[in-house]
């Protein structure tokens, strides 16, 4: 039996070579329902109109724009794009931190809300996988500075955007992700590990020459490791955000190594040779997978030592670009730049200008920072690890002004406020979005 109907113009029946039938399958995200059509042959507007019995039976509201497209294939008329943005829970703090997940998910409703389809956040609780449905959240503003998450019905959507912004999280909701990666197109499925992201990138010879020496953090490769370069970085094969990180230095005069652990507070210490280290660091390692990676001797801004980080995405035709480029500045004396451990943001023009000075040098290096992002993420992609719709490069330049490939993070934190440009920012928060209408088969991007 057909549920309602849908009229279609003349005009656009035409456009989307849409034969006329008496009843049509139509789709919103992944709820299909066979309903009559009607070709309205006197309009020569591209619009079309669904009935109410039709819009409730497809979880449509009335006051999304949304685009409508015919997948010849299989005879479907498809109403969208329906996007889900995948968070762990609804964060509703009174006040909160603009670098905080919650101020990412308010923005990223807020933009949503302004673009063409029904994009929402939602949370793994909230599915109801018998009738293909989910409580999805939009922030309503209440005040310029406070508002509130309104839940509603919506389809289970065409397109998942993973923001679970925790590796905690993202093991306890292990089954539901797999579970939607079997319904929908899921972006940005995982945080990285930082070991099978090198192994993937090694695999490609032309990242080779970017590629700092790593290794699994062992006996034998510390003490190989330490015969061939002065300074070493320790890293947690899971970690983000600087934490845990360590920095040995080789042996000096007083015949010790000396390390600098990198946590919420960072600490200094000592070890006799390569064996006391790995003893005298169990305690901050948790018995985890460590990598050992080679140290740098990077080039400095005014006394700190700097790296570049990209945001790299994918746009509104599924082509990657760069969407945000800017230096961290460590703090005197550190040897890391996150900003989370105190690092300062910088123009990378103005860095590029201190280090390079010639505008053709820095036009050639920028060519090279492009061709190696590109790169890092086709070959990424490439490895059958998923779909991949933005990535964090961390770039480190040594004082010889060569480019050096030091992280790459799938989950990029990406703040709300700025004291550069407000049209990055807002771009960044976008182009996923419009990435994810790109997979749903719409094309809403300006």
């Amino acid at each position: 039996m057909p549920v309602g109907k849908i009229i279609i113009s003349g005009a656009l029946a035409e456009k989307l070579s849409l034969a006329a039938v008496p009843e049509i399958k139509v789709r919103a995200g992944n709820i299909t329902v066979i309903s009559k059509l009607i070709i309205d042959r006197r309009e020569d507007r591209l619009i079309y109109m669904v009935s109410p019995e039709l819009a409730k039976k497809l979880y449509l509201k009335k006051k999304n724009r949304l685009h409508i497209r015919y997948d010849l294939l299989n005879k479907v008329l498809h109403i969208g794009p329906t996007i889900g943005i995948l968070a762990a829970s609804i964060p509703n703090q009174p006040e909160f931190d603009p670098k905080s997940t919650q101020a990412e998910l308010i923005y990223l409703s807020k933009i949503g809300q302004k673009m063409p389809g029904q994009i929402f956040i939602f949370t793994p609780h909230g599915i109801n996988w018998r009738e293909k449905t989910v409580i999805g959240y939009n922030f309503k503003p209440t005040t310029p500075q406070h508002g509130i998450w309104v839940a509603s019905t919506y389809p289970l959507p065409d397109v998942v955007y993973d923001r679970i912004s925790s590796r905690r999280s993202e093991i306890k909701h292990r089954k539901t992700r797999e579970r939607l990666k079997k319904t929908a197109y899921y972006f940005n499925p995982s945080f990285l590990n930082k070991w099978e992201v090198h192994e993937i990138l090694i695999s490609n010879p032309e990242l080779h020459p970017y590629l700092p020496e790593t290794r699994i953090l062992s006996l034998y490769n510390l003490e190989q490791m330490l015969n061939k370069y002065k300074v070493l970085y320790i890293k947690p094969v899971d970690g983000s955000l600087g934490r845990k990180i360590i920095r040995l230095a080789g042996k000096e005069d007083d015949k010790k190594l000396h390390y600098t652990v990198y946590d919420k507070k960072h600490f200094k210490s000592q070890a006799l040779n390569p064996a006391d280290f790995i003893r005298k660091t169990s305690k901050v390692r948790e018995k985890k997978a460590y990598i050992i990676q080679q140290g740098i001797d990077m080039a400095d801004y005014k006394g700190s030592i700097f790296d570049l980080r990209i945001i790299y995405q994918k746009n509104g035709q599924g082509n990657w670009q760069i969407s945000k480029k800017f230096v961290r500045v460590a703090p005197k004396g550190s040897g890391i730049s996150n900003l989370s451990s105190g690092g300062k943001v910088q123009l990378s023009k103005k860095v590029m200008h201190y280090i390079f000075r010639s505008r053709d040098l820095i036009a050639e290096k920028n060519r090279e920072i492009e061709n190696l992002c590109y790169n890092v993420a086709t070959t990424l992609e490439g490895s059958g690890k998923g779909i991949y719709g933005e990535l964090g490069l961390d770039i480190g330049i040594d004082k010889k002004g060569h480019l050096w490939l030091i992280e790459v993070n799938s989950k990029p934190r990406k703040t709300t406020e700025t004291e550069l440009s407000m049209t990055i920012v807002k771009n960044t928060f976008k182009r996923p979005l419009e990435y994810a209408a790109y997979l749903a088969g719409f094309k809403i991007s300006q």
